[in-house]
């Protein structure tokens, strides 16, 4: 492709692609449409941090560990620009959607540089065009930064594995940083990233330099952090501190898991136990603790009670969960959730069967396919073991999606191969003949 006809490494009809339905659903539906959840609760945080001074989620009175920074700060300089009104509603939602328009671009980017850029444009357009990814990118969730920000890391990661560059591996550790500024599940997924570089040959000395710059980098983007924690809370919190209750609410996922049947019952219990603790948006940590004393403790009895739902929830119908049902809990255009979940289905059970095709036939770039692999396993992982939901698949449903493209990628690779070996095989035999004829 020419440079004319790309902007940041992607073909301009890509950005335009990824926008046109984007905007179309902001200026369809208006500044205010909502899913009432968690994308109110981000803006609040961020109108309780310009009034207030203070990093909230539950209620202006308290500060939170409930989730990091980075989607807060983002609204908070939004509404400082723009205000709260309509127009301001506006911008958030246009800057939210550009975001995850660069995340697109950066989709098709990592995904061209293991593979060609025809893989990377039909992977990119899919997310581009899907009815969940349009519509989650019009809201103030995390969804979108994260997308953005973990697919750059990605191409980040495969660039820098190839060149062994500084700056590359610079642009890893931003990146990454990025995303662990919106979703701190993503801490552990750089150890991937670093088994990753060692199978690719990283020299060794190079490699502890590389990452020495690299923790570097995270230290000056955490520091704020950490002692923001300590001046509010008076203890470390490398994070944050809210992972208990979603793994409180996985206890109420699937079947045969101990009584009481819904959340509810725990909180009254739990509020009986301590008054104190009334009302919960004021004592965080110590509601999360319990939160987390009784999650162990309803899964210890799960488990001795009854083993056999306790391992068929936790590892077959968590996944299904997260992966099998399409988040679109709002209609745009005419459909629903119901009308997607069959699709949903196929596309991800055939994108199965595209990466084991993929890595059979992807000979030279199972290294890279292994990192996907391992991506996709390690958050099935992770959202299986505390809270399954549909909504968590739609920032990394590109590497899921990019199973038959990649398996018609590598079987076209093999077939191209073969018969270039065939070929110089059969040249080779027509110079030996041709020498014994002399």
């Amino acid at each position: 492709m020419r440079m004319g006809r790309t902007w940041l490494g992607a073909p301009v009809w890509l950005w335009l692609l990824a926008l046109a339905p984007r905007l179309v659903t902001i200026f369809v539906y208006g500044p205010h449409l909502s899913i009432h959840s968690d994308d109110e609760g981000y803006y609040r945080s961020a109108l309780w941090l310009l009034q207030k001074g203070t990093f909230s989620y539950y209620t202006p009175d308290a500060p939170t560990v409930h989730m990091m920074p980075g989607t807060t700060l983002l609204l908070a300089g939004i509404i400082w620009l723009f205000g709260t009104g309509t127009a301001g509603l506006y911008a958030g939602k246009i800057v939210f959607t550009l975001i995850a328009t660069l995340g697109i671009a950066g989709i098709y980017r990592a995904v061209s540089r293991v593979t060609r850029p025809w893989v990377g444009a039909v992977v990119a357009s899919a997310i581009a065009l899907y009815p969940p990814e349009v519509l989650v990118d019009t809201l103030f969730l995390t969804e979108p930064l994260f997308m953005a920000a973990f697919a750059w890391m990605f191409d980040f990661t495969f660039k820098a594995a190839e060149s062994k560059r500084l700056r590359d591996a610079l642009g890893l550790a931003v990146t990454f940083m990025l995303a662990l500024y919106v979703r701190p599940n993503v801490a552990l997924w750089i150890v991937f990233a670093l088994i990753y570089f060692l199978m690719k040959g990283y020299p060794r000395p190079l490699f502890w330099r590389h990452l020495g710059a690299a923790v570097m980098v995270g230290l000056l983007f955490m520091a704020p952090w950490w002692i923001r924690n300590e001046l509010v809370f008076h203890r470390f919190i490398l994070f944050t501190d809210d992972s208990w209750n979603p793994l409180l609410l996985g206890t109420f996922q699937g079947y045969g898991y101990p009584p009481p049947t819904n959340e509810g019952a725990i909180e009254h219990q739990l509020l009986r136990e301590y008054p104190n603790l009334r009302p919960q948006s004021m004592h965080e940590l110590p509601w999360f603790r319990l939160q987390r004393q009784v999650a162990f403790k309803r899964m210890g009895e799960w488990l001795k009670t009854n083993p056999s739902s306790f391992w068929t929830t936790y590892l077959w119908l968590k996944p299904q969960i997260l992966w099998l049902r399409a988040y679109l809990p709002l209609p745009i255009f005419g459909l629903t959730e119901a009308s997607l979940r069959g699709l949903q289905t196929w596309v991800v059970d055939v994108s199965i069967v595209g990466h084991f095709v993929a890595m059979v036939f992807g000979r030279g770039r199972r290294r890279e396919l292994l990192l996907i692999w391992l991506t996709l396993l390690y958050y099935t992982a992770v959202f299986s073991f505390f809270f399954a939901f549909e909504r968590y698949n739609v920032p990394i449903d590109w590497l899921m999606f990019s199973g038959v493209p990649l398996a018609v990628w590598a079987l076209l690779r093999a077939i191209v191969g073969e018969e270039r070996k065939g070929r110089r095989a059969k040249a080779g035999r027509g110079r030996t003949r041709r020498r014994a004829a002399r």
